[in-house]
């Protein structure tokens, strides 16, 4: 049987347009795949963002959960035979574990010059090295230091003491900011500066790991009054996450909305005049009259 002319040509095209329609619903899927692929790497980053943000949460409770844990009278650490020990230019660090040695003694360094060159501190020189102690385990730790595990590591006497674990890459930042700056001011106005102390340690603890934290709220920040004289031993942990929170964020604004000069001037008057307006308003040249004026500038950002 013949087929006619025109049969062939409405087969001809209905093939035609059998394979567009393949062709088009296999592009259809693909967008549609890819459209989901797209979605889902958002809700990952999404999801990893926010587990950074609640890392840097907890580390941020347990840093002001530290403070309830304190001695009232400073216990000298306890040190146990059996540590080994490496040399960087700034640390002597010792461990139980060599490879965490090799590991740490370029790690230290590396922390040492960002906290330099964030402060301008490049005349800064240390006496002596900085002695690192990293205990075995939590329990170890708190068996020698009498510190509940939570407060992670701390600093006493040009030492900083803590333990292996993750934590390390958010401590180790933290701490060393205190040496540094605990060397730097040589004991002057250590009750006043608290939150210059605190505030620069947790700005380097959050440019030097991998914590990643949401801007702080200012809405939600302590009146100045109480900022400057809150009693971190006894203020409940929810207010000392705030004041952490907000020292932070005013050390940030200092270093990087100013000249990092201005702020190397602050300390250096700070230590010298051991007033924190005169120290303000010489460092960063007659900008800030008072705390007050660095806070309105600060809230205006």
């Amino acid at each position: 049987m013949k087929t006619s002319p025109m049969g062939t040509n409405r087969i001809h095209w209905l093939m035609i347009i059998g394979v567009a329609l393949v062709i088009y619903l296999c592009f259809f899927l693909m967008a549609i795949s890819s459209f989901i692929d797209r979605k889902n790497e958002k809700i990952v980053r999404k999801n990893n963002e926010k587990l950074e943000s609640l890392k840097g949460q907890i580390a941020s409770l347990q840093r002001a959960k530290a403070y309830e844990s304190v001695p009232s009278r400073e216990f000298t650490p306890n040190i146990p035979n059996g540590f080994s020990k490496t040399y960087s230019v700034h640390f002597t660090i010792y461990s139980f574990n060599n490879q965490l040695l090799e590991e740490l003694a370029p790690k230290m360094e590396k922390i040492y010059n960002a906290i330099i060159a964030d402060t301008n501190l490049y005349n800064f020189n240390p006496p002596e090295r900085f002695e690192i102690y990293i205990y075995k385990d939590v329990q170890m730790y708190k068996e020698n230091t009498k510190r509940a595990e939570w407060s992670g590591g701390f600093v006493f006497d040009r030492k900083m003491y803590t333990f292996e674990g993750p934590h390390l890459d958010y401590i180790l930042p933290h701490e060393a900011t205190h040496l540094i700056f605990n060397d730097f001011m040589q004991g002057k106005a250590t009750k006043i500066s608290v939150w210059v102390n605190e505030g620069l340690a947790m700005y380097e603890e959050n440019k030097n790991s991998n914590i990643k934290k949401y801007e702080f709220d200012k809405s939600k920040r302590m009146e100045m009054p109480e900022f400057l004289t809150l009693n971190l031993y006894t203020a409940p942990v929810k207010k000392v996450e705030i004041w952490y929170a907000q020292a932070e964020s005013l050390i940030t604004f200092m270093l990087e909305k100013r000249a990092k000069t201005n702020f190397y001037n602050f300390l250096a008057t700070l230590r010298e005049t051991e007033n924190l307006d005169s120290a303000l308003f010489l460092g960063y040249q007659s900008e800030f009259q008072t705390i007050y004026d660095l806070e309105k500038a600060w809230l205006k950002d």
